[in-house]
């Protein structure tokens, strides 16, 4: 038993690392993607001055969602993302749902999903080559999207 701020508690809650998670494109699963950048969203607010309140209310309207940029490490003969992001280049953007599942400590079980509905890609990157240097080449997708949910 551990006591915080004066309660006790019976067992500390359980946080997650930053590692784990996949990610799945209609229901494929990606799992080279080596991070995750932009998720969240911010929802447009405006004052209500009605009827006798001496003080505005708070009215929350349309919900905008961040782009999302993910980075995967880039395998040439895999061409999902490349092709994806041909769809928009040739003016016929295809949409596609995303999900970002979150696994625990294991890499096996799925504690939580995001679900994005409606992605379109708006950018694609491969990083910089050079003849001298090593490593892994990496290549970044940006998503737009026009709905989210918690599963």
């Amino acid at each position: 038993i551990y006591e915080i701020m004066g309660q006790a508690i019976k067992k500390l809650p359980d946080f997650y690392t930053k590692a784990y998670f996949k990610v799945e494109i209609d229901g494929i699963d990606y799992g080279n993607f080596v991070s995750i950048s932009g998720l969240g969203a911010t929802a447009e607010v405006s004052d209500d001055m009605g009827g006798m309140d001496k003080n505005p209310r708070k009215v929350v309207g349309k919900v905008k969602y961040d782009t999302v940029k993910l980075v995967r490490n880039a395998d040439p003969r895999d061409k999902v993302l490349k092709e994806w992001w041909k769809t928009v280049e040739r003016g016929n953007p295809e949409q596609k749902s995303l999900s970002i599942v979150f696994m625990d400590r294991d890499g096996v079980s799925e504690i939580q999903r995001r679900n994005l509905y409606n992605c379109v890609p708006c950018g694609w990157t491969m990083s910089d080559l050079g003849s001298a240097e090593t490593g892994v080449i990496q290549e970044t997708i940006s998503i737009v999207y026009e709905n989210a949910d918690w599963a």
